[in-house]
């Protein structure tokens, strides 16, 4: 079975990566801490589970990171009548889902929006370069994708702050306990609030956005309902901005671990589209997510009971030796289109070329400065999840 081990240790959350090395050297799947799951940790293996969509379900998502309780009680549902997400769902549900967005993140219409993407990168810059001091995280990471992800569901300017604190809470609330708990409670219920004052706005003056694309398949009766459209944007609203910004910061942390990387991309800007492939599988912003078994499952030698939590462990497949040479040195050269950061077939994420198209715009647009910032402080700040990784702050002066 291997050994047992605890994601949420400090020591394991401030450096992973030797944990998943350890998990890959024991054969078979192993059981974890903190809710004692079990998790894949070799590529192979990982693939393998990711493409069992008979034998492992996705339903398990729901119940390992979302705030499945509070929503529902805001919803006036119990958690197990909460309704599925493209990514807490297995087909047909799936399938349905995710045929209403999926042409809104196709590469074609991504591309439309480069041009506003690209405005909205050179004013965060121009902020930057004015005070000569940020928190990059701060004033860059996270504004970028948030007010991407906000403008094309709708969301009015002025209500972009309150969006990121909301999808804040969306993530905090998973493990936290008391008044914790309770204060990101009411941030999500402001959530639920302005998402169904918006809906109803849109029921009757549809717009270009994407709460009116899922509105428009609400009218359509069998395609959406009611509940599905609010659970699918408060995903779209998370998953649009948290794996942008943690990939981001995390490769702009790489560069200036492998300061010889950050030359070869001056010197070769062309490499760029490689270098956000190489940062996806290094960084791996999402660490891994869940499924069930649906019956008694053998993988990697090991028995799964049916019922039984699964971690699919993305970050420790992206370091797995047997498929990336030396995987743990950062190198913008490398073919890295093995990598699963976004997952592998049924399950493969819906903004993918969204996200890849803002880290590469990014990276572009901050290469100049890249080589000039330098660190105001030496410890590194991570965020407080053991599911994503990111810098939770990345204070940095130019020269």
């Amino acid at each position: 079975m291997g050994i047992s081990y605890d994601l949420s240790a400090p020591e394991v959350r401030a450096d992973p990566w030797a944990l998943y090395a350890a998990l890959r050297d024991e054969p078979g799947v192993h059981r974890v801490g903190p809710v004692d799951h079990f998790l894949v940790a070799r590529y192979a293996d990982v693939v393998e589970a990711l493409e069992r969509v008979d034998d492992f379900s996705s339903l398990e998502m729901a119940n390992q990171l979302g705030p499945i309780d509070a929503l529902g009680s805001l919803m006036g549902v119990e958690a197990r009548d909460l309704p599925p997400t493209i990514i807490s769902s297995d087909n047909p549900v799936h399938n349905r889902l995710r045929l209403i967005m999926q042409g809104r993140f196709s590469p074609r219409a991504v591309a439309k929006i480069e041009g506003p993407v690209r405005e909205l990168t050179d004013a965060l810059i121009a902020s930057i370069l004015e005070k000569g001091e940020c928190d990059l995280v701060r004033d860059f990471t996270i504004p970028l994708p948030v007010i991407v992800i906000a403008q094309l569901l709708g969301i009015e300017e002025e209500r972009f702050e309150d969006f990121k604190r909301w999808s804040d809470a969306l993530i905090a609330i998973a493990n936290a306990r008391g008044a914790e708990r309770q204060t990101h409670l009411a941030e999500i219920t402001q959530l639920v609030q302005y998402f169904l004052a918006m809906a109803e706005r849109r029921r009757s003056e549809p717009s270009d956005d994407l709460i009116s694309v899922l509105i428009e398949a609400e009218r359509e009766g069998d395609r959406i309902s009611t509940p599905e459209v609010l659970a699918f944007a408060v995903l779209l609203m998370v998953a649009g901005n948290e794996t942008t910004t943690n990939l981001i910061g995390g490769m702009v942390e790489a560069f200036m671990e492998f300061p010889e990387q950050l030359g070869k991309l001056v010197a070769d800007p062309s490499l760029t589209r490689r270098a956000v492939e190489e940062g996806l599988r290094y960084c791996s912003p999402v660490q891994g997510l869940f499924r069930n078994a649906t019956r008694d499952v053998e993988l990697a030698g090991t028995t799964v009971p049916q019922g039984a939590p699964l971690m699919v462990c993305y970050a420790s497949a992206n370091r797995d030796p047997a498929v990336f040479e030396e995987p743990d040195r950062f190198d913008i050269e490398r073919d890295a289109r093995r990598h699963v950061a976004f997952g592998r077939g049924l399950h493969f994420c819906l903004g993918a070329n969204l996200a890849r198209r803002e880290a590469r715009i990014a990276i572009e647009k901050l290469l100049p400065l890249l080589p000039r910032f330098r660190r105001t402080r030496d410890e590194r700040d991570w965020v407080d999840s053991w599911f994503l990784r990111g810098p939770k702050t990345l204070p940095l002066a130019l020269d």
